[in-house]
């Protein structure tokens, strides 16, 4: 995922894609920690479509905009990086997308499905946002 900086917050934008009570889930250039699919929002460009732009780069998946909802935005520790922090703001897809197919491009070295619970993968901000879920009681 790549990163647009704002002083000592990274703005995100990313896609959250649950199946089997499992996220999918992105690592890139083989760091340790596993993040959403997305990145930075480019000038003039809006969420959407940055989203888009950065699905289609990570993963392959042509979405649409229209194809795109937005779920919530939680901020929490950066990775790697330290004494900052990330804003993620996360959409869903009602795209019509066979998951189980999707090959990682670009910067993208590795793609799984992961349970909840397995937080010694899962990079902190993830973390905050499942946190952020258990803490208005949205199902899985």
């Amino acid at each position: 995922m790549s990163e647009e900086r704002t002083d000592s917050m990274i703005k995100c934008v990313c896609l959250v894609v649950w199946k089997a009570d499992k996220l999918l889930l992105v690592q890139s250039r083989n760091r340790q920690k596993y993040y959403f699919p997305g990145g930075k929002i480019d000038a003039g460009e809006s969420q959407q479509e940055a989203l888009v732009r950065e699905i289609d780069e990570e993963l392959g998946v042509h979405l649409k905009s229209d194809q795109l909802h937005y779920h919530s935005t939680v901020v929490g520790p950066a990775y790697p990086q330290k004494d900052m922090e990330t804003e993620l703001n996360c959409y869903t897809t009602s795209a019509d997308v066979d998951w189980g197919a999707i090959q990682p491009q670009s910067e993208i070295t590795g793609l799984e499905w992961m349970a909840a619970d397995d937080t010694e993968r899962i990079a902190p901000a993830v973390l905050k946002w499942l946190e952020h879920i258990d803490a208005i009681g949205e199902k899985r």
